[in-house]
């Protein structure tokens, strides 16, 4: 292999590698509520995660699912917009009802 190509090949996984570390979402807190931080919680995709964070709130998982707003958005639907593991995260909170948009309707019209 000559000089020239290795050169091209280096240039390549390098600007790769910077492509990917780029496209990873990352969630900044904008304040230090704790709204907040179930938001960010819920968004990273652990079930266990995110109950603990309920449960060390004070809130019920109803009330949660009901009441807080995450960008404007009701948490299911920031969780379909913003969130890892979207179908695991929003049946856990709707207990097993979670089909998409049928939730997300049913939540609106509330």
């Amino acid at each position: 292999m000559n000089t020239f190509t290795k050169a091209i090949a280096v240039t390549a996984v390098i600007f790769s590698s910077i492509g990917l570390a780029s496209a990873t979402n990352v969630m900044v807190p904008a304040d230090n509520y704790v709204t907040t931080k179930l938001c960010l919680v819920a968004s990273e995709g652990s079930k266990i995660r995110l109950s603990k964070a309920i449960k060390n709130s004070g809130l019920s998982k109803h009330y949660v699912i009901q009441n807080v707003k995450c960008n404007k958005l009701n948490l299911v639907n920031f969780i379909e917009q913003y969130g890892s593991n979207v179908e695991q995260m929003n049946n856990f909170l709707t207990n097993g009802k979670y089909s998409n948009h049928a939730v997300v309707a049913n939540l609106a019209s509330r």
